[in-house]
C-alpha cells in the first residue's frame, strides 16, 4: 500500500530543498512545537541576494500531487507561497512566507543580514532558527506594530528576552526611547501581560517614529500595489445545479478544504450583493407567472446593474486582495429555469444581455440522478428536475471553463475534485506569472 504524506514530511520536503540551495535560512516565530504541530504560516528569513535562487527553488517541490498553488507578494521583500498536497480524499498543505529585510507597511524594520547574524539549529533539530535576541526583537516589532498581543505571544516575547535578557535590551534601544522600552522591560522582568497589552498604540508610535519610510521604499510599495491591481491573487467561481443537487453541502465542504489557498472567503447568491443573512428557501419556486415581455426586459437590464456594480464594489477589489468569490447560482441560471425568474423574454434575449455580465473564472455544475434530488428536494416535479438536469448540462457544454461534478458520493469525495481542480488552475496561472 502506497505511503502518505503528512505534513511534517511536506515541511521536511522544504527545508531539504533550502539546504540543497545552501541558502541561509532561519525560521521565524514560535517554532517550539515544530514540526510537529506547524502554524499557519512558515515565516523564513533569507540573504536579499539569495531571494531569487528560493524563486527557482520552490517549484522542485513539485511532484503529481504537489502544486504551488499562490504566491502573494504582500511586502516589497516577502513572498507567501501556498503548497497543496492531495492524496485520495486528503490535501495537506503548507504556506512558507519568505522575506528577505523585515518591512512592515513599506516600512524597513531590520534588515535579513542583522536578524540571520548568530542563527542556530533549533533545539528539536532539522531546521534553523535566530538568535534569542533577534527572534525577541522581531518577534516583539511584529506583534506591537500589528496591535494583536495574546498571553501565548507575549510568553514567546518574554522567552526569548530571558534568554539574554543583555542583548535584548540592546536590540530594544534602536526602536524606543527610554520611557518605553522601561515599559517593555518591566511588562518582562514582571511577567505582565497587561502592561504591554495596555501600552501597544504607544510602542506602536515608537516604532514609527524611530524607522520612518524611505522614499525610495514608498515608491516601492506604491508599485507592489499596482502589481497586484494588474495581477490579482482572488478567483471567482459560479455553482449551478438544480435544488436538490447538493450545492449547499459541497460548498460548505468545499470552503473548509480550500480555505489555506485564499487570504479569505466570500459567497453570494445569485447576485453580488451584501448578504442580510440566512438565505430563506423557496419552497415554490414555480408558483408565480411569468411577467410580461416589457417588465421581463427591464428586469433583464437591472440584472446587468446589479452585477456590474456588484462587481466593481464588491468582488473586484476582494479579489486583487486574494479573496475567493463564490457564487451559489448565476445569471445563467435563467437560460434553465425562466420560471424561476418569471422571466417572459426568449433565450436569446437572455443570451445577448449575458454578454454584459462579468463571468467567473470557473463554474462548478453538480449533478446527480433525478430520483436522489427528488428525495433530497422535491418542490417541483420529477419531469422538471430531469428537464434542468439535462439543460444544466447542455449549458456546461457550452463553456471551455466548466467542470461536472457528480454529487452522488461521499461529500469530501466531491469537494477534493473540485479543490484539485481549482488548484490546477491556480499551479498554471503561478507558473505563467512567477516561475523562473
Amino acid at each position: 500500500m502506497k505511503k502518505t504524506m503528512n505534513r511534517i514530511e511536506l515541511f521536511n520536503k522544504l527545508i531539504v530543498l533550502i539546504q540543497k540551495y545552501s541558502i541561509p535560512y532561519a525560521i521565524v516565530g514560535r517554532t517550539e512545537e515544530y514540526p510537529t504541530n506547524i502554524g499557519s504560516d512558515i515565516d523564513i528569513v533569507i540573504p536579499r541576494n539569495r531571494i531569487s535562487d528560493f524563486h527557482r527553488m520552490i517549484w522542485e517541490i513539485e511532484d503529481e500531487n504537489t502544486k504551488v498553488v499562490q504566491m502573494f507578494q504582500h511586502e516589497i521583500v516577502a513572498f507567501y507561497y501556498v503548497v497543496f498536497h492531495f492524496d485520495g480524499n486528503e490535501r495537506i498543505y503548507i504556506q512558507p512566507d519568505v522575506c528577505t529585510d523585515y518591512y512592515r507597511k513599506g516600512r524597513l524594520l531590520l534588515t535579513a543580514d542583522y536578524l540571520l547574524q548568530g542563527y542556530r539549529e533549533a533545539t528539536q533539530g532539522g531546521f534553523n532558527v535566530l538568535s534569542s535576541e533577534k527572534e525577541f526583537i522581531y518577534y516583539l516589532l511584529k506583534k506591537i506594530d500589528k496591535r494583536k498581543l495574546s498571553k501565548d505571544q507575549f510568553g514567546h516575547i518574554r522567552y526569548s528576552y530571558l534568554e539574554n535578557r543583555d542583548a535584548a535590551k540592546t536590540e530594544a534601544s534602536a526602536f524606543w526611547m527610554d520611557d518605553d522600552s522601561s515599559i517593555i522591560f518591566q511588562s518582562l522582568d514582571k511577567n505582565d501581560y497587561e502592561l504591554m497589552l495596555s501600552n501597544l498604540e504607544r510602542l506602536q508610535e515608537g516604532i514609527h517614529s524611530s524607522h520612518r519610510k524611505r522614499m525610495s521604499d514608498i515608491v516601492k510599495d506604491i508599485y507592489l500595489k499596482f502589481s497586484r491591481i494588474i495581477k490579482p491573487t482572488g478567483f471567482v467561481i459560479a455553482v449551478m445545479g438544480p435544488d436538490g443537487s447538493g450545492k449547499t453541502t459541497v460548498m460548505n465542504q468545499f470552503k473548509e478544504d480550500i480555505e489555506p489557498a485564499f487570504r479569505r472567503i466570500q459567497q453570494f447568491h445569485l447576485f453580488p450583493i451584501p448578504q442580510t443573512g440566512k438565505e430563506q428557501v423557496n419552497e415554490n419556486p414555480h408558483g408565480k407567472k411569468k411577467r410580461g415581455f416589457i417588465l421581463s426586459f427591464m428586469k433583464l437590464i437591472y440584472f446587468i446593474l446589479i452585477y456590474t456594480l456588484g462587481y466593481l464594489k464588491l468582488v473586484a477589489p476582494k479579489k486583487i486582495r486574494s479573496t475567493l468569490t463564490i457564487f451559489d447560482r448565476y445569471y445563467d441560471d435563467i437560460l434553465v429555469d425562466p420560471i424561476r425568474y418569471r422571466n417572459g423574454t426568449l433565450p436569446f434575449v437572455v443570451k445577448i444581455f449575458r454578454l454584459f455580465i462579468p463571468k467567473p473564472e470557473l463554474w462548478f455544475f453538480l449533478d446527480c440522478p433525478t430520483d436522489v434530488i427528488q428525495a433530497r428536494k422535491s418542490e417541483v416535479s420529477p419531469e422538471e428536475t430531469e428537464r434542468q438536469r439535462k439543460t444544466y448540462l447542455r449549458l456546461a457544454e457550452t463553456k471551455k471553463n466548466s467542470i461536472i461534478l457528480n454529487t452522488n458520493r461521499d461529500v469530501k469525495e466531491i469537494s477534493i475534485e473540485a479543490c484539485r481542480c481549482i488548484c490546477d488552475i491556480l499551479n498554471k496561472r503561478a507558473i505563467k506569472r512567477y516561475k523562473r
